[in-house]
């Protein structure tokens, strides 16, 4: 099976982002047979995405929130699994050379039902002398086969449990007590006594068999009888004596009745490891089962277990700042990271591909490493590109566009043969209704959080072909903005709403630092917004400005 690696963009995905991720590990797949490249989002795809996908046929990719270690990621060392039938006998053989001396028991399709111990074992073990153990147990005629090695020379096998009395040939030379003996009955007796029980046994077991001659006169004795009589009694034959036989079928007695299920602790392979540290730390015992969603049973483990981890793989596309990134960004391997934004704080342990360039869109870059490894592009992906070039570029108005971008775009367009304008202003305006937008949506759009010294600032930034429609919701977005401030502790949150058509960016902007926003904008302490023409890059536009601002 081909180990994943993950492919995403960053926490607020835009069309870039997707369309990055898509089409990356499309190029990765086609390069590397030895992984499995998965596009995924950290979040529902906004209405210009979805735009785009729709538009070229390319279903969404899954939503991965947290690539945090989980159970599913440990090394599980190899381990005993027992089932509910297994004898009394087996178990203690097996678990004695255990580590921690217990194994997990599971039903008949693998599911979890309990844990046993050797000292759950041996008082049972002490305590099998009755005779009637194994048919209070329902003991599986198998446990008597296995743990006995015998052989059966009977050929009906209906009978699958013990289902009566348990006797010796020595006790039964009593008259009193062969009187007892019932036709659900399990006898062991020597060869010589074989013809005396076995037409009033449900099962016989015939010791002393040493040779094959010995064998060949009970087979021939039995069947002979059989047709006579009958009987389906199952018989079967051993080479070791009476004494020998008479321990050991006591303890083929299954382990089911001292299987431990209350209290049950176990991990299921989606929990977290920091989940499963802590619930180690507070828990009386130091092995615990692992299982699947379905239950079944796959591994043992202990807190040793928690240091030999496989590292989730991923790539970074549109981003290589640790706050824009997925939760458990510390404990993942990073392979590679193309971005085309300003190098930020993400450390890794081992070297890595890293390839930043300074241009509008991720796309452009993953387009122009399609042309570098001769890898021919499809429809479809050519499509995504194109639809993520023209979205970060503002179909080519934003500051951060660069002849390069141009170029890519023209390239991919030239392959689906598309208007790049015509269908560049369809997805914008698909994406764009300011009024059937929540105003907690607008503000999460595509949002990224900035550390200006010791000011906390988030700023949003939508598109849109409906900037009347944002005068509907204006009052509303600014109480959610104040709210954000609240909730998150924020110095400062701006919103840029951007309209390619006016050729412009109204900037709202909400806190306590507002200060910082008026310095950079010339923005009247009075007025909430202010509309700034051929602004329409917050990374080149506006970041800049306001970084300066803070610093006075």
């Amino acid at each position: 099976m081909k180990e994943k690696v993950y492919v995403f963009g960053h926490q607020n995905p835009d069309t870039d982002s997707i369309c990055a991720a898509i089409s990356y590990s499309y190029l990765k797949n086609q390069l590397d047979d030895s992984h499995a490249y998965e596009p995924v989002a950290l979040k529902g795809v906004n209405k210009e995405t979805k735009f785009a996908l729709n538009y070229f046929g390319v279903k969404a990719p899954r939503i991965v929130s947290s690539l945090k270690p989980q159970v599913l990621d440990i090394n599980l060392p190899e381990f005993l699994l027992l089932y509910e039938t297994d004898s009394i006998r087996k178990a203690l053989l097996l678990i004695t050379n255990q580590v921690g001396r217990m194994a997990p028991v599971s039903d008949k399709k693998g599911r979890l039902i309990g844990v046993v111990s050797i000292s759950d074992l041996i008082p049972r073990m002490l305590n099998l002398g009755s005779k009637d153990v194994l048919k209070l147990t329902n003991t599986p005629i198998d446990n008597v086969i296995e743990d006995l090695k015998l052989e059966e020379i009977s050929d009906d096998k209906t009978n699958q449990y013990i289902k009566g009395y348990v006797h010796i040939s020595t006790d039964l030379q009593d008259e009193k007590y062969r009187k007892k003996l019932q036709k659900q009955d399990l006898v062991l007796c020597n060869r010589f006594e074989f013809e005396t029980y076995v037409e009033h046994a449900s099962v016989i077991i015939v010791s002393g068999v040493e040779t094959e001659e010995h064998k060949e006169k009970l087979v021939e004795s039995y069947q002979a009888i059989a047709r006579k009589k009958n009987i389906s009694t199952r018989c079967f034959i051993s080479d070791k004596s009476v004494f020998e036989l008479v321990k050991p079928l006591a303890q083929t007695a299954p382990i089911r009745d001292v299987v431990v299920k209350k209290d049950l602790e176990y991990f299921v392979t989606y929990e977290t490891i920091d989940d499963v540290k802590n619930n180690m730390l507070s828990s009386k015992f130091r092995r615990f089962p692992v299982v699947t969603e379905k239950g079944e049973v796959i591994g043992m483990i202990s807190r040793s277990d928690l240091i030999d981890i496989n590292k989730k793989k991923a790539i970074l596309v549109d981003h290589n700042e640790r706050g824009q990134s997925i939760e458990g960004i510390e404990d993942i391997d990073i392979l590679e990271i193309i971005d085309h934004h300003r190098v930020s704080d993400i450390s890794t342990v081992t070297p890595l591909y890293f390839r930043v360039e300074p241009v509008g869109c991720t796309c452009s870059i993953i387009c122009k490493i399609y042309e570098e490894q001769g890898i021919e592009i499809p429809k479809e992906i050519a499509g995504l590109m194109l639809s993520a070039i023209i979205s970060d570029t503002l179909l080519f108005h934003s500051p951060t566009c660069t002849e390069f971008d141009k170029e890519m775009a023209k390239r991919l367009s030239a392959i689906i043969d598309v208007d790049m304008q015509l269908y560049g202003m369809e997805m914008i305006r698909a994406g764009s209704s300011m009024q059937e937008e929540a105003p907690e949506h607008i503000l999460t759009y595509d949002r990224k959080r900035f550390m200006f010294g010791e000011y906390k600032v988030s700023i949003s930034q939508i598109n849109t072909g409906d900037y009347q429609g944002l005068f509907e919701v204006y009052n509303h977005i600014i109480q959610e903005m104040e709210k954000m401030v609240e909730k998150e502790g924020l110095h400062l949150v701006v919103l840029l709403v951007t309209d390619v058509v006016l050729g412009g960016t109204e900037l709202i902007a909400v806190g306590q630092d507002r200060w910082i926003a008026e310095n950079a904008f010339h923005l009247e302490e009075d007025d909430q917004s202010i509309f700034l023409p051929g602004v329409f890059s917050r990374k080149k536009q506006v970041v800049p400005k306001l970084m300066n601002a803070a610093k006075l």
